[in-house]
């Protein structure tokens, strides 16, 4: 008798516990298939126990019986619950996230309790009598000892095979502890009438009642923070790394060692497929793989945008593999896209082996912390490579851009040292033929044509001159020396000066005096003033007017020249100093040149520490302005 109430008190004292922690977990999550079954049982095993405790006090104390008939129609119609009801639990624990199976388990499980509730209420109470140690005898019928322990064989059963999909050791200590009760009260009568079987079970209870409130609220809170830690770490890790393979590699590793996984992949999006770029523990020779959007679970993760899952691959998926050997190798699995601003980076395919363990909630939501780190890290990788492709293909390119530069210079200047004789002499003997013919008779035509060539040659020496000039100027061929910038001017406007008079524009000149000594290359200022001056006076059509203005300013002195002339396109500004560069325009058709002018212009400004720029609109003339220091400190290392 003491035994019994030991037992007792042991059973109500573990289901008083268990639903203090049912309540918890309730609070904590009451929609989720876990929860809600696990509070099925536990409402059973609460009817099981209120039947034998009500049975026992009945006994003890000599009421009426109808209160023991009641207690054991109680105990009756909670065992047998709690008894279909635990293989359900079993089942959900290790793996009853798939929506069809649970609602079929659900839905024949819940038929069988239905019916032998039924039943149990349509017979008779259980037999019963009191012997004369005080302890309640009662028989079950032979039809329910063998049904009920098939059931519990088969919670065992199910519990060894799925032993590693459940988290933690205290759900299968809990569910193997509760079967062995169950089996208790049917194999040994006398371990029934007594209530160690109900105990056993009870103990059992409370055991998977803290296996769940450990699972779903104690480790959750501890680990939070060191699984938001690792997550963070990853992310580090997987963003100081430029390297695409690198970075792929070190994602699929983290993954499958954050969720305990055996196996993880990165399937890569290129546009109209997906390609397998990065596995950890699976095989290498499985890099290359290709899936279609919509094929295989990765396909429908990134067609769908969504997360997919399935607990046992073998079984559930019907579609396309997304490896070879899949449904052979693979249990449960997740694919998680990897998305960035919704377009689709990868996906993530997280593997369990076969009766390996399954995913759940909190693993689900660790991949959603880590999912859009690696997108990032993806787009960044691949943005890098592509970057780096871009700079070694435009580094290739400019080597050659450059190596034909060199060679078109070189030419250049070969051609130019051989002209520039032949020109020379071309001109002096040109010269020499016109004095001899001046004072021929009707000898105009043949002078206008003289004067012609005159000037054909002269704008060839001028485009040889160019050339060899900036030859020297990028060798840096300079002769520095104190230089009155104003004489300069006025020598370079006289030289034109009868330019301007054939074509009726004004040229005007007006510098600021006194204006501060300048050290600097007298040869090649003069060829820059006389290079502005010379493409003022070809872009301005006759009636305009050209103004080189000079002034002091801070500590430069700033020489502008302005022209009435055609003007410059927009299009066209950010490149009229390069090299061989002319613009292209309907009304400057009569306006040849080699574009090596205001090259030339910045070579020599350049030379000199200063700044050159432009200012000009279509129709509204140009104005060029050339900064030259007056500092000697501000001259630099070339004076």
């Amino acid at each position: 008798m003491a035994l019994s109430g030991i037992a007792l008190i042991v059973s109500v004292a573990a289901l008083l516990l268990s639903l203090m922690m049912l309540t918890l977990i309730l609070w904590q999550d009451s929609r989720s298939a876990n929860s809600r079954t696990y509070a099925l049982f536990v409402g059973l095993m609460v009817v099981w126990i209120s039947g034998v405790l009500l049975s026992r006090l009945g006994s003890s104390v000599g009421v009426t019986p109808s209160l023991i008939a009641l207690g054991l129609r109680l105990t009756d119609i909670g065992f047998t619950g709690a008894c279909v009801i635990g293989y359900l639990l079993v089942y959900v624990l290790s793996s009853g996230q798939n929506q069809p199976a649970l609602r079929l388990i659900y839905a024949v499980v819940l038929s069988v309790f239905a019916l032998q509730t039924i039943l149990l209420l349509s017979a008779e109470p259980s037999r019963y009598q009191v012997r004369s140690d005080g302890v309640l005898v009662y028989r079950l019928s032979e039809l329910g000892v063998i049904t009920y322990s098939l059931v519990s064989a088969a919670t065992l059963a199910l519990l060894w095979q799925r032993r590693r999909k459940l988290k933690g050791r205290w759900a299968f200590i809990g569910m193997s502890l509760f079967s062995l009760g169950v089996l208790s009260e049917l194999i040994s009568p006398e371990l029934r009438y007594r209530g160690i079987g109900s105990s056993l079970s009870a103990i059992g209870t409370l055991a998977i009642s803290y296996a769940m409130l450990q699972t779903q609220i104690i480790a959750p809170l501890i680990g939070r923070a060191q699984q938001l830690e690792s997550v963070r770490a990853v992310g580090l890790s997987i963003t100081q790394s430029l390297n695409l393979s690198q970075v792929l590699a070190t994602i699929a590793e983290r993954a499958a060692l954050i969720l305990q996984a055996d196996s993880a992949l990165i399937f890569l999006n290129h546009g109209d497929y997906l390609e397998l770029a990065a596995e950890y523990n699976l095989s290498p020779k499985f890099i290359g793989t290709r899936l279609a959007y919509g094929e295989g679970l990765v396909g429908c993760a990134a067609k769908t945008r969504q997360t997919q899952q399935v607990e046992n691959y073998q079984r559930e998926w019907r579609g396309t593999p997304d490896v070879p050997y899949a449904k052979e190798g693979f249990g449960a699995a997740v694919a998680v896209p990897l998305l960035l601003d919704q377009e689709v980076q990868g996906v993530l395919l997280v593997v369990a082996g076969v009766d390996s363990k399954r995913f759940d909630r909190d693993d689900l939501h660790l991949l959603g912390l880590l999912s859009p780190q690696a997108a990032v890290a993806i787009a960044n990788s691949r943005n890098y490579e592509a970057q780096r492709q871009l700079t070694e293909e435009l580094t290739e390119a400019t080597k050659q851009l450059r190596d034909m530069d060199k060679v078109k210079t070189q030419m250049l200047q070969m051609t130019s040292h051989q002209l520039k004789n032949p020109l020379f002499s071309a001109l002096s003997t040109l010269e020499n033929l016109q004095d001899e013919m001046r004072d021929l008779p009707n000898s105009d035509d043949l002078q206008e044509s003289l004067n012609i060539l005159r000037a054909e040659l002269q704008r060839m020496e001028r485009i040889v001159s160019n050339i060899l000039n900036l030859e020297r100027v990028q060798n840096g061929k300079f002769a520095f020396s104190e230089l009155n910038i104003e004489l300069i001017i006025e020598a370079a406007v006289h030289d034109f000066s009868y330019q301007a008079q054939q074509r009726n524009i004004r040229l005007e000149v007006n510098c600021e005096s006194p204006l501060p000594p300048l050290r600097g290359d007298r040869h090649f200022l003069t060829q820059a003033l006389a290079n502005l001056l010379e493409n003022a006076l070809k872009f301005t059509p006759e009636g305009g007017s050209v103004t080189v203005h000079a002034t002091a300013i801070e500590d430069c002195v700033v020489i502008k020249v302005s022209d009435t002339g055609i003007g410059i396109p927009p299009a066209d500004l950010a490149r009229v100093f390069e090299r061989f560069f002319r613009s292209e325009q309907p009304n400057a058709a009569h306006a040849r040149g080699s574009g090596l002018g205001l090259s030339l212009v910045k070579a020599v400004v350049d030379a000199h520490n200063g700044r050159v720029w432009l200012e000009s609109a279509p129709d509204h003339g140009t104005t060029v302005y050339m900064a030259l220091p007056f500092e000697r400190d501000s001259l630099g290392l070339l004076l």
